[in-house]
């Protein structure tokens, strides 16, 4: 339970990934908001469905808001027209909301000015074709012709949208570690901040410092790793890393998210990626050009 209540608290304090304006951010709600215990946690392994839950607790244990539906499909003579992420009636500004969640995590691969230069994880995702989809489609999903009949069939408002995001951008290491951050005007400035590397210099980076590096399962994404977390967690160690042979081949041929901990504290994180990753990485940007 711990670890679901720090993910709540860092859903409610951790940066905007994207710059919104007042209007759109879900700031003011949130600042109505406190982490109570009793989270239904229901396991799954897809990390966006995870964050809907603790989002769908958060709003539940708020007096000043009413839940009208959450996840609600729009289906119109069998056809699909999206989803409702979260819909709640907010009595402090006596407004019907339309929230919409997103929880990214994407990689630096370009200059980093563009939306289209940031790839996630596993490379079907990029970081303009999300943030098209989130303020041209999801968004606008209330003011479509199509539905809006359908909203009012199902005596459902939508007063105003706003968006909730929350998330992390990797930086090559090179960059991460001198502090020279290049991201798209799209994103707030305050945003979280990793690396990333291959696996042969993560090696060299791992047998010159002092910092214990553990694999980080996709549900220890959100929030701080805390001391009595990391025996849940594999360690790297050297062994790990390199299997000794003339070609240094690497045992994790994938990517991977890392921790560093030093004296029970999380000092750094960043992605590992595989030479094939990366490859087909830089194609997946320049296809964007």
């Amino acid at each position: 339970m711990t670890r679901h209540n720090n993910d709540l608290d860092w859903m409610l304090r951790a940066p905007e990934l994207l710059a919104l304006t007042r209007h759109m951010s879900t700031h003011e709600l949130m600042s109505r908001m406190t982490v109570y215990n009793g989270f239904d946690y229901k396991k799954t392994h897809r990390l966006g469905v995870y964050f809907e839950q603790l989002w769908q607790h958060l709003t539940s244990q708020c007096n000043s808001l009413n839940i009208i539906s959450h996840n609600l499909q729009v289906i119109i003579d069998k056809h699909t027209f999206g989803e409702f992420d979260s819909l709640i009636y907010d009595s402090v500004l006596d407004t019907h909301l339309h929230c919409e969640l997103a929880v990214k995590f994407y990689l630096q691969v370009g200059s980093g000015t563009q939306l289209s230069h940031w790839v996630g994880p596993n490379l079907r995702d990029r970081f303009d074709n999300k943030h098209e989809r989130l303020f041209e489609h999801q968004l606008a999903l209330s003011k479509n012709p199509t539905i809006k009949p359908w909203l009012k069939a199902q005596d459902i408002k939508v007063d105003q949208v706003k968006v909730l995001t929350r998330g992390r951008l990797f930086y090559p290491l090179d960059s991460f570690m001198k502090e020279q951050f290049r991201f798209p005007r799209e994103v707030n400035p305050q945003h979280l901040k990793g690396f990333w590397t291959t696996w042969e210099d993560f090696a060299h980076l791992q047998l010159s410092s002092s910092i214990e590096w553990y694999i980080l399962p996709k549900m220890y994404w959100l929030s701080p790793v805390t001391g009595d977390e990391v025996q849940d967690l594999s360690l790297l160690d050297d062994r790990a890393i390199l299997i000794h042979g003339h070609n240094e081949r690497y045992e994790f041929q994938r990517i991977q998210q890392v921790v560093g901990m030093r004296e029970g504290k999380e000092i750094m994180r960043g992605f590992v990626v595989t030479d094939e990753w990366l490859e087909k990485a830089k194609a997946r940007v320049k296809s964007s050009d």
